[in-house]
């Protein structure tokens, strides 16, 4: 374009159209101001498209993560119930004085295991560690979003302490051998006839005035109230990442 005005401006020097060269010199730069206006006007547009677009990226990667949690969310619930079921059943077995421990420990491993929930937060940490956090530009959802890992981290919180509670119970008994644990079906196997003889528990499920009677009863009666409590919570998580899975289900629509 500069080639093309440049022979008009010579051409009205030399004619010496002073009034005239002013107008046009004027109208020349106008013009270039508002070349300039337009290409920053185009970047712009372009900075904004690709942030709505990356904006838009992140809300679908954190619905993915969602979706992740509420089926790692459901395996753990349904874990829980099972755990629950097994230490009704153990607790039951032994407040009707079993002759044979063999019959509590066929449930014993699965009243102290369960599958723990593990969240996927792969996006939001992503998004936090870049510093991008300022790309989600819904401030409801942007809020909602941060709510719910709070929630989330709460959660886990309080789960892993009341676990560790429990589990410390698993580890106080002291007196293993006197229990049996050399007798549970998943290990007695390696042990052999000769060392389960030499190894030999006694019959402490036949007496309730016992130390063992007594904790592993306890035991067992508080396991049931902090799997309740941790069905509870889940629960509770899962439908806040209901809830917000579907208020981002709009954005990320094929």
């Amino acid at each position: 374009m500069i080639k093309f005005f440049r022979p008009i401006r010579r051409n009205l020097m030399e004619t010496g159209k002073t009034s005239k060269y002013l107008k046009y010199a004027i109208g020349e730069i106008l013009l270039v101001v508002v070349g300039i206006l337009i290409a920053l006007q185009i970047n712009n547009w372009n900075d904004q498209r690709k942030l709505k677009q990356q904006e838009t990226t992140y809300y679908c990667k954190i619905q993915e993560d969602l979706n992740a949690d509420i089926l790692n969310i459901n395996e753990s619930i349904a874990s829980l119930k099972k755990r629950q079921d097994a230490t009704r059943r153990l607790l039951t077995n032994l407040l009707k004085m079993q002759e044979d421990k063999a019959v509590l420990f066929k449930d014993y491993l699965a009243s102290i295991r369960s599958q723990v929930f593990v969240p996927t937060k792969a996006a939001i940490e992503d998004i936090t560690s870049s510093g991008k956090l300022e790309n989600l530009r819904n401030q409801d959802l942007k809020s909602g979003i941060l709510n719910y890992y709070v929630e989330q981290d709460y959660t886990l919180r309080i789960i892993e302490s009341n676990n560790q509670q429990i589990m410390e119970k698993v580890f106080a008994y002291m007196d293993y051998t006197d229990f049996g644990i050399q007798e549970l079906p998943l290990y007695e196997h390696i042990y052999g006839d000769e060392l389960q003889q030499l190894l030999k528990s006694k019959d402490w499920q036949k007496d309730p005035n016992s130390r063992l009677f007594r904790y592993f009863r306890d035991h067992m009666n508080m396991t049931l109230i902090i799997t309740e409590r941790e069905q509870d919570l889940l629960s509770q998580l899962k439908e806040t990442a209901l809830g917000l899975s579907q208020k981002l289900e709009s954005y990320c629509v094929n």
